[in-house]
């Protein structure tokens, strides 16, 4: 159910910490893995300033800007909850710092930063889920918004940008994409079948 991810310095309100809605203040502390239960938001392991290392932290409580403040909560910055307890943290290195806008549920629109990408194997052969199923599976892109918080949206509520290639007024939106619903298979019986040889090429 963990996985590590690259380390982010982020600040967490004292009120979450202490369950006191009267208490003041942030406390500094570092991200270094994320905790998937099938079901569940996406959360977080968090190493504090005062050397308590707390589990269990969603993402609507992490701000990776120590002036920011709390403008989302947990159902627009996370739309999909995770599809199994095996979390695959990923970052890929051609999207790594990449400026782009993320798209919440309310279709606001919010410049990011992309940091990582969390994805999800099957539990098991026998409790696949929606994993295998590709109109159904969804992968987290875990983005910085500008506003200081942090997300974790598919794929299609993403506009990457920048200023050779894309550009940075562009519009996914506006192009009709489909989702792509087909399973591939390479190995079909009607086109091709292995020959009865022991040779290596055949």
């Amino acid at each position: 159910m963990n996985a590590d991810c690259p380390p982010l310095k982020v600040w967490i309100h004292n009120r979450h910490l202490t369950q006191n809605e009267d208490a003041t203040g942030y406390e500094a502390g570092y991200v270094f893995a994320v905790q998937s239960y099938k079901g569940r938001a996406l959360q977080f392991h968090v190493l504090l300033q005062s050397g308590a290392h707390f589990r269990h932290v969603p993402i609507h409580w992490l701000l990776w800007q120590p002036t920011a403040s709390e403008m989302y909560d947990l159902d627009q910055l996370q739309l999909w909850d995770c599809y199994s307890y095996k979390p695959i943290v990923t970052v890929f290195d051609f999207l790594r710092d990449y400026e782009c806008r993320a798209i919440l549920k309310t279709k606001t629109e919010v410049p990011a930063t992309y940091f990582c990408t969390v994805d999800w194997l099957p539990d098991s052969d026998q409790q696949s889920g929606y994993i295998l199923q590709p109109d159904q599976n969804k992968c987290a892109h875990v983005l910085l918004l500008d506003s200081g918080q942090l997300c974790a949206l598919p794929t299609n509520r993403i506009a990457f940008q920048d200023a050779f290639f894309i550009g940075n007024d562009g519009k996914p939106g506006a192009k009709g994409y489909k989702t792509i619903d087909t399973i591939w298979t390479a190995e079909t019986s009607q086109r091709w079948s292995v020959a009865d040889t022991d040779e290596v090429f055949y």
